[in-house]
């Protein structure tokens, strides 16, 4: 089992992640160029679930082959389909399987690739729980902080919830050292608030905040979160990925933004724009996992932030048809993979392989043939020598019945004859006794 594991599914395991981790680089990149291509037509919304494209290209194992595939710029020659020549011979499998293989013990060879191997195994570990135990000591952390109980800020986050149709019970909690307001949990839900803001912020500020982080909620950005992290622990050697992970997270606040903004009158776009620099000058980054949804510190994403709240505009057909037409168009180009494409000349070196492949197995077909000729050669020989070796024993019990008989009738003639002979002994014996009576008679 262990032998199956390190030898085969970890090296297909590894295989993919190393092919599925180039390709994603090369899907950043051209995810990047379109934002900048498109920067004043995609809304933030728009341009965050572009983001989601690499999600699914990072999680899917497989894709269909497209001729117009953006990862055809690699020096990745895809190998053709197999070209079945008419003239082949189909080899049976069970033909092939008789071919004795002579098999030795291999030693294992510590290669380039295995030390790679080995390398990102113990990397996957050392990230997997990292994050595992910052996220465990979080929880407990948050776990001890008490649900804030204030009737003015309940009263502002109720009207909040009903403006954004949320019916779910997300609790008010206070942070305890996390200053930034936090969306935290995913199948329990809560936002967490710092006890200053709750003590001096205005009820508007309030209501901003409630709405920022309630568009987190309503968005699913935590398990966005939560699956990123989890593709970054495998793939935590490209730092490509990080830095799109960053970006994502930027995009992500800009989107909750221009969320916020659809439930806040127009004239109060500044007080939000101001209310997210007073977070930010409050910001710390004590127990900031990046699985929270949580207030950006980025000086320059922050000035983005604040262009985007000044010009925000209501949702428009032609921006929604913009950002519709580039998602089809990214996904069109990188949900799919590079079509292999077979030439002329790559047409005849497989015809070539494919010969040289049937020669292969019609030599192992003829060693089969004749090792088989030769078995049943051996197992007639054996037949007839085990009849030959019958027939021996039968002839061989008929002679030794045959001298049996013999002997017991040259037997039963010696003892006929010793019989005779005793009884002419005795008759010669009894005249020769009845003689010396008669001559003893006459002389006396």
């Amino acid at each position: 089992m262990v032998h199956t594991l390190w030898h085969t599914y970890l090296p297909s395991i590894f295989d993919w992640v190393i092919e599925t981790s180039i390709l994603a680089s090369v899907l950043v990149v051209f995810l990047l160029c379109i934002r900048f291509a498109l920067k004043k037509w995609l809304t933030p919304q728009w341009k965050y679930a572009l983001w989601l494209i690499l999600i699914a290209r990072l999680v899917l194992p497989w894709f269909p082959e497209s001729s117009f595939s953006i990862y055809s710029i690699l020096p990745i020659n895809p190998e053709p389909a197999p070209i079945v020549s008419p003239e082949s011979t189909a080899t049976p499998p069970e033909a092939i399987a008789e071919v004795p293989v002579i098999t030795e013990d291999v030693p294992v060879e510590i290669n380039v690739y295995t030390i790679f191997l080995c390398i990102w195994i113990l990397g996957v570990l050392i990230a997997g729980i990292f994050i595992i135990l910052t996220n465990r000591r979080l929880y407990n952390y948050i776990s001890k902080q008490p649900e804030i109980t204030d009737k003015r800020v309940l009263a502002i986050y109720r009207q909040c919830k009903e403006n954004m149709s949320i019916k779910k019970d997300i609790p008010l909690h206070y942070s305890g050292k996390i200053s930034a307001p936090t969306l935290f949990g995913m199948n329990k839900p809560r936002i967490l608030l710092d006890e200053k803001h709750v003590k001096h912020l205005e009820d508007d500020q309030l209501k901003y905040i409630f709405y920022h982080e309630l568009s987190h909620y309503k968005r699913k950005d935590i398990s966005i979160n939560l699956l990123m992290n989890c593709l970054l622990i495998v793939h935590w050697f490209n730092p490509i990925l990080w830095y799109a992970n960053r970006a994502m997270r930027e995009d992500q606040e800009m989107a909750c933004d221009n969320m916020a903004l659809t439930f806040i009158n127009p004239a109060e776009r500044t007080a939000y724009g101001h209310t997210i620099i007073t977070l930010v000058e409050q910001y710390s980054t004590y127990y900031q996992p990046s699985t929270l949804a949580h207030f950006s510190k980025n000086k320059i994403r922050l000035k983005r932030r604040i262009i985007m709240i000044k010009k925000f505009n209501k949702k428009s057909q032609l921006l929604t048809a913009v950002g519709f037409i580039a998602i089809l168009g990214v996904s069109a180009f990188s949900l799919v993979d590079v079509k292999a494409e077979t030439t002329e000349s790559q047409k005849q070196e497989m015809a070539a392989k494919m010969k040289q492949e049937e020669a292969v197995k019609q030599e192992a077909a003829d060693k089969v043939a004749s090792g088989e000729y030769t078995k049943q050669m051996a197992a007639d020989y054996k037949a007839k020598m085990a009849s030959d070796n019958a027939t021996e024993e039968v002839a061989n019990a008929e002679i030794d019945k045959k001298v049996d008989a013999a002997y017991e009738e040259k037997k039963r003639q010696m003892a006929e004859q010793n019989a005779a002979k005793k009884a002419e002994d005795a008759a010669f014996n009894k005249k020769m006794a009845a003689a010396t009576e008669e001559k003893k008679r006459k002389d006396r």
